[in-house]
């Protein structure tokens, strides 16, 4: 029979521990000051109250007052919980020089044992959290105590059919150990400082006996509702089966370009210098799908939302009119905010609600914020796997440096797209003009030609192969056939 689950009442940390706490055991709650331990707990609690369980929380180091504070502060009661205030303030310094056979510290540390069995046995909740473990600790003295004492609080509160929570700080290397080894679980916390942008927090599940959880680090925060924990995408836990039609652009050119346009379930990188036209064409792609009915959704790294639509407006793009029937959402994401698990729960939720073509635009924005991130790669591969399994159609921008001979992209991701199109700037007799030409695609043909670009006030023009020019790629082509080019320069001048 399987184990009966308790949830936790904290966003995203059930699915994180394969639907919640095994009832009637006893788990670690670790991690350094302000990581959000006592907020975990209260959710723990609050959870229970909302199901109508008896819960209790023992404060031994925060108050009545501190507690209410902090839930307020998120708009909470705490009307269905017992909070019991167990702080130790002067009485105890005032009592020390009577203890003459025994140390103050040995009969301190029977005294709040007997206080906390009391305190179970009167309210006999089913959930309990004891905040923390660093007054037992201080008062045991050595592990020893330390670890006697533990034991002996854990199997009479096992006994009780109570669920709980041990919240400790972090200690000296080794000191933790002690009460790691009598939980069933330890769940650790981490306050992280990057070099630009907010602190991050994540957790991590250190240890969960006899269930299985999601390993690795999970990025949360905190915020007015709580903490909020985004679990890590495993793409291999969602595995479903799709369609593999075709995403067209509604241009017949660009479709040819593409082999019949791009395919459900793949992603496609607009590489290429800024301004060449990327986000232009991955909106267009988006517009379309919308015509046709399919939900769409374009996050918005650099370019602000009202700015793309004002764009898009004038180049004859009907990207508002969809935005305000709510076919496409357009989201701005402050990179220097938001975690790569935020970014991943952003898109789990938006393909969740249905949407099947998702653009991220772009990629510089989210990658200069990020310095820090050292597995940066990993996750958006785990990322574009994910949306992949879920047949949705990705396009990802990517600016290059440079505008004319373009250097190498500040982040290779050609190697993880399916599709890649290839933006350029190229002058021809004093006119800068732009060119587009797909240089890989994974799952079908495509031309391999290399087509002109114009963006005109009735919309997106990819014009004619561009035949009579070699090397636009460079930026400075070789017109091989200079008298038909004079011909048609001649004729626009006129």
């Amino acid at each position: 029979m399987e184990n009966e689950r308790v949830q936790t009442g904290v966003r995203g940390l059930d699915p994180i521990l394969n639907g919640g706490l095994i009832r009637n055991s006893l788990y670690l709650l670790k991690g350094a000051p302000g990581t959000g331990k006592t907020t975990i707990g209260l959710q723990f609690l609050l959870e229970g109250a909302r199901r109508g369980e008896k819960c209790l929380y023992l404060g031994l180091s925060e108050t009545r007052g501190q507690v209410d504070a902090l839930a307020s502060s998120f708009g909470w009661s705490t009307d269905g919980v017992e909070v019991h205030d167990m702080r130790r303030r002067g009485e105890a310094e005032q009592q020390r020089g009577a203890y003459t056979v025994f140390s103050p510290h040995e009969v301190e540390l029977e005294e709040i044992s007997k206080e906390i069995l009391a305190q179970v046995d009167r309210v006999q909740p089913s959930r309990l959290v004891l905040d923390s473990l660093s007054e037992i600790r201080l008062l045991a003295d050595d592990s020893f105590r330390y670890r006697r004492a533990l034991l002996r609080l854990g199997d009479q509160i096992a006994g009780r059919n109570c669920t709980g929570l041990l919240i400790d700080v972090d200690t000296e290397p080794g000191q933790g150990v002690v009460a790691e080894t009598l939980v069933s679980g330890v769940l650790e916390l981490e306050q992280l400082s990057p070099d630009y942008g907010g602190d991050r927090r994540r957790l991590r599940v250190r240890k969960l006996r006899a269930s299985q959880s999601v390993g690795g680090y999970h990025d949360m925060e905190i915020g007015a509702g709580g903490v909020h924990v985004f679990p890590r995408l495993v793409a291999s836990q969602h595995r479903t089966m799709h369609s593999s039609s075709e995403v067209l652009s509604g241009i017949a050119e660009l479709d040819r370009l593409l082999g019949g346009g791009l395919d459900r379930g793949t992603s496609t990188v607009l590489v290429g210098p800024a301004g060449t036209g990327k986000s232009t064409i991955a909106a267009q792609f988006v517009a379309r799908a919308a015509s046709r009915g399919e939900k769409g959704a374009i996050l918005c790294f650099d370019e602000s939302p009202t700015n793309l639509l004002i764009r898009t407006t004038g180049l004859g793009i009907p990207l508002r009119s969809h935005v305000e029937a709510g076919t496409v959402e357009v989201r701005a994401v402050d990179p220097a905010e938001m975690s790569p698990g935020q970014l991943s729960d952003s898109v789990r939720q938006l393909v969740e609600e249905d949407h099947r073509i998702v653009v991220l635009d772009s990629l510089n924005g989210y990658i200069n914020a990020m310095p820090g991130e050292r597995f940066l790669a990993a996750h958006l591969h785990e990322l574009l796997a994910y949306l992949s399994e879920k047949g949705v159609a990705t396009l990802l921008t990517l600016a290059q440096h440079g505008f004319v001979a373009s250097s190498e992209s500040p982040f290779n991701i050609s190697y993880i797209a399916d599709t890649v199109l290839l933006f350029r700037y190229f002058e021809v007799a004093g006119e800068v003009r732009q060119a587009l030409s797909v240089v890989k695609k994974r799952t079908g043909g495509h031309e391999r030609t290399i087509r002109e670009l114009r963006f005109e006030p009735s919309g997106v023009v990819v014009g004619e192969p561009l035949l009579k020019f070699q090397g636009i790629f460079s930026g400075i082509p070789q017109i091989l056939d200079p008298d038909a080019l004079r011909a048609k320069r001649g004729s626009s001048e006129r």
